[in-house]
């Protein structure tokens, strides 16, 4: 008897011991645009991550197991999407899908991810059908979709007073979400859409929306689309004596469309993080020390890929070893709940577990 307790006392004391939590590789998967016109946004998110991953890897003293991110380009387009998904699963034997990119893409996987159980973790989204009674294990910490509609509402109606407004949205499973929350919000203050004009995914011909928004005299323009369109049609419209006000969500990127941008319009994206480089959160300052090290630029996206890797790595505290796929998200959840580190960049009270909206400017 005392023979057998001996030998499990050593079993215990070699799986928690350094060696094999320094053996051990969680491998998660990834699929966003590397190429194609929304690849800014793919890249930065991939850069964030692997920002934060790369530090918490080299981490002398680290009591996690490393991470191990694949990272495969989808382009924007939720066919190559499910072809990623598929190969991440099968090939790369991914524990869990992270930081994916996109609506449509997030859609179209949706049958694999309840087939396998994979868990869905931090999607860059805000769609609702990721958020409530989802088949498949799912965190989101980013506000929704609607949060960020009511704030662009709240900003053109109840403080610039603007009640002609359009909606330019992309013609997908992302734009019909946005237009839903949009919507809503509006009706909640006694209005509706001026007129709406669509414009295909992964595609700058605006031209014809163009048309439709610039007839109809609205004073303002609420955009749902990423960046390159976006820019494009925002020019134009300064160009045919548009004076009115414009908005974007998260998904766009500030940072790249206000990049390409060659006129000066009055524009407010709205934002999921805090200005990462007025932060002063403990993880703000480590992010723009690593940031300043590797050359990169600060933006929102590479900001909110970072502060994803972050969680993840403290939601492993909250598993058992060895980490399982069943662990992850609620480990997430817990770290969003209870760690103080995260809470204090959010700004979140002892009762608040949900993040708020913030704004960017064009200037």
């Amino acid at each position: 008897m005392l023979k057998l307790i001996s030998i499990l006392s050593c079993c215990i004391a070699l799986l928690s011991s350094p060696k094999l939590i320094a053996d051990e590789v969680l491998k998660l998967g990834m699929s966003v645009a590397l190429s194609g016109p929304a690849k800014d946004i793919g890249q930065q998110l991939k850069q964030g991550a692997q920002l934060y991953f790369e530090y918490a890897n080299g981490l002398p003293d680290r009591s996690h197991p490393k991470v191990s991110l694949m990272v495969l380009d989808d382009g924007y387009e939720p066919a190559r999407t499910v072809v990623n998904t598929r190969y991440l699963i099968d090939q790369h034997k991914v524990m869990a899908l992270f930081g994916n990119m996109g609506t449509p893409t997030a859609h179209a996987i949706q049958a694999i991810l309840t087939h396998h159980q994979l868990p869905f973790l931090v999607p860059f989204t805000g769609a609702d059908f990721l958020r409530f009674n989802t088949p498949y294990p799912v965190f989101n910490w980013r506000a929704s979709y609607l949060d960020e509609a009511n704030e662009q509402v709240r900003y053109l109606v109840d403080e610039q007073g603007h009640k002609a407004i359009a909606l330019l949205i992309q013609a997908d499973e992302f734009g019909l979400t946005l237009e839903k929350s949009f919507r809503q919000a509006l009706t909640a203050r006694g209005l509706k859409p001026k007129v709406t004009a669509r414009f295909r995914r992964n595609s700058a011909d605006i031209n014809k929306a163009l048309k439709v928004i610039m007839r109809n005299e609205v004073t303002a323009v609420a955009m749902i689309g990423t960046y390159q369109p976006l820019s494009l049609f925002i020019d134009k419209a300064m160009h045919r004596g548009f004076k009115g006000t414009f908005t974007g969500v998260s998904f766009t990127s500030s940072t790249a469309l206000f990049a390409q941008l060659t006129s000066k319009p009055a524009l407010m994206i709205s934002e999921v993080v805090p200005d990462p480089s007025k932060c002063q959160a403990q993880l703000c300052a480590l992010f723009r020390s690593l940031i300043h090290k590797q050359h990169l630029a600060t933006s929102p996206q590479i900001f909110e890929g970072f502060l994803n890797a972050a969680i993840f790595i403290s939601a492993l505290d909250y598993c058992p070893r060895p980490v399982t796929r069943a662990c992850l998200a609620n480990a997430m959840q817990q770290v969003l709940e209870k760690d103080p580190a995260i809470r204090t960049i959010f700004g979140l009270s002892d009762t608040e577990n949900k993040p708020r909206v913030y704004r960017s400017y064009f200037q």
